[in-house]
């Protein structure tokens, strides 16, 4: 760019004292939110929250360029942020760009996700659709379809087989794998907290309680996951993405 702007020719709605564009996001539609404010300010606006003004950029082309890491940096705050308490648990979602750890596993995760390992991964992919078109070919005619609720089932247990060689078998189940509905409720406070003022949250102890029993039963599952893995030794199936993170070594050793 060869002009700065300032951000207060940035457009965005007016924000109201304390609370800043909280009422101009519905909290059960977000995304159509946002949409409607894309439309309405253009493709870069402003919004004001509790934790401070954010810029939201729409269209392809404007995330695309956003999205350059050779020129912007990650910087993790909102609902994510309020995942992240302790540096040890900064993951793909919620490291920023310089943490150590998440270097070292982005550089041993790029093999696992080239082509080639995709092609190795299709018989498990194909075991879960199929579980998906199955439970569709059982169905009555005239039966309603929740299809995004079977896609995300559909997501989330072939990232788990895929990633972690676990099954929640979530098309033999009539309520969701427990770590899907504990991790749905993370994520969900997650958001809250985003639109909360700090006093809020420290109000919310029963929430708070149910966030910290849900975070420690998913940790304690994959901490299972690993340690039985481990025990395998040798005999071990690292073809996975849990594998080769267990054995894979980054480019500095």
């Amino acid at each position: 760019m060869t002009a700065t702007i300032g951000l207060d020719a940035i457009p965005g709605p007016h924000a109201l004292p304390v609370v800043g564009n909280a009422r101009d996001i519905d909290s059960e539609h977000p995304i159509e939110s946002l949409m409607g404010l894309a439309r309405e300010y253009g493709p870069v606006y402003k919004l004001t929250t509790p934790g401070g003004m954010r810029l939201v950029v729409s269209g392809a082309d404007l995330v695309a360029d956003v999205c350059d890491d050779t020129r912007f940096d990650k910087l993790v705050t909102g609902g994510l942020s309020a995942l992240r308490e302790d540096p040890v648990d900064a993951g793909l979602f919620t490291s920023d760009t310089d943490t150590a750890l998440w270097r070292r596993a982005h550089a041993i995760l790029m093999a696992p996700f080239s082509m080639q390992a995709m092609r190795d991964y299709l018989p498990k992919m194909l075991d879960v659709a199929e579980q998906l078109t199955d439970k569709w070919a059982r169905l009555n005619p005239g039966d309603d379809v929740d299809v995004p609720a079977d896609m995300t089932r559909l997501t989330l247990d072939t990232i788990a087989l895929c990633g972690f060689g676990y099954r929640f078998n979530s098309f033999y189940r009539d309520t969701p794998h427990p770590f899907v509905e504990a991790m749905v409720r993370v994520l969900l406070q997650g958001q809250a907290q985003a639109r909360q003022l700090p006093l809020q949250t420290r109000l919310k102890i029963r929430a708070r309680r149910q966030y910290e029993e849900d975070s420690a039963f998913m940790n304690d599952l994959v901490d299972g996951l690993i340690a039985e893995r481990r025990a395998q030794g040798d005999a071990a199936d690292n073809t996975d993405l849990l594998g080769r993170m267990l054995v894979g070594v980054d480019r500095d050793g």
